[in-house]
């Protein structure tokens, strides 16, 4: 380790006046060769230039591990069992349709769904703990879906 610090110090004040825009093509190749051979070793080096850093994401990524850990706790209350919730309202246009076509949805894949309806002080409870104040909206284990989903977006979360 000493012996290769002590090569890199005495070989930086060659390397701090060489001039890259001089270089021979055999030198270019050279150097070509070299830089690939470390980023084939090292490719954490290249990643920033390669994939950049998702600051959006990366700014709610907190945000979403809050609401999954949200939904993690009101699954049994949510969720009872079954692998999507749908709440609905007395006052909604929508919220018939979206009953219609998760009954459909569950009856053709044979699976369940919990059916909270916005009458009842419990759901609206659960509602407001989820954060939600609009009917109609769908809870899954791993997501919250806003507002009347159409029949081929339901089947792509609920497909066997």
């Amino acid at each position: 380790m000493r012996l290769a610090l002590a090569c890199c110090v005495a070989a930086f004040p060659v390397a701090a006046q060489t001039d890259f825009s001089a270089l021979t093509h055999a030198e270019r190749r050279a150097l070509g060769e070299e830089v690939r051979a470390l980023l084939l070793a090292e490719p954490e080096l290249a990643a920033p230039a390669v994939a950049p850093r998702n600051y959006a994401a990366e700014a709610y990524q907190e945000k979403a591990q809050a609401d999954l850990a949200l939904i993690a706790s009101l699954t049994d209350q949510v969720l009872a069992g079954a692998p999507i919730a749908l709440f609905t309202g007395d006052d909604c246009a929508d919220c018939d349709l979206a009953l219609a076509e998760l009954e459909a949805i569950t009856d053709a894949y044979d699976i369940i769904f919990t059916h909270h309806m916005m009458s009842d002080p419990a759901s609206v409870a659960l509602a407001a703990q989820l954060g939600m104040t609009d009917p109609p909206f769908y809870v899954m284990a791993d997501r919250i879906l806003r507002g009347h989903m159409p029949d081929i977006v339901l089947r792509r979360y609920l497909a066997p």
